[in-house]
């Protein structure tokens, strides 16, 4: 909590509430991933019983996409997907699909 690191062009401060969540979050996916899924913003925030609304679990993935990278894997972040489009949000910064790909390959 605290934290700060950059990303995309911007200081990035690690909340309370994404210093909660995140290592719950990031098993959740790391399950999505294991099984070659997956899930709708919308789904994930249900399922997980979480307070975020779906269109602000962008910074959460963002915290979570750099604590990925701090220990050398890939990011989990192009697993949440919108529930009209299929895909990654519009803020992703990446490949979603062969960065989905890696994923499984990272998980399975």
């Amino acid at each position: 909590m605290g934290e700060k690191f950059e990303m995309k062009g911007r200081t990035i401060t690690v909340s309370k509430m994404q210093a909660d969540v995140g290592p719950q979050v990031r098993d959740y996916l790391v399950e999505v991933a294991r099984r070659g899924g997956t899930v709708t913003y919308g789904n994930l925030k249900d399922d997980l019983n979480l307070t975020y609304p779906p269109n602000g679990l962008g910074r959460l993935l963002d915290v979570i996409s750099e604590d990925c990278h701090r220990r050398g894997e890939p990011s989990l972040a192009p697993l949440v997907v919108n529930k009209a489009t299929g895909e990654a949000g519009s803020d992703y910064d990446g490949h979603p699909e062969s960065d989905r790909q890696a994923l499984y390959g990272y998980w399975s």
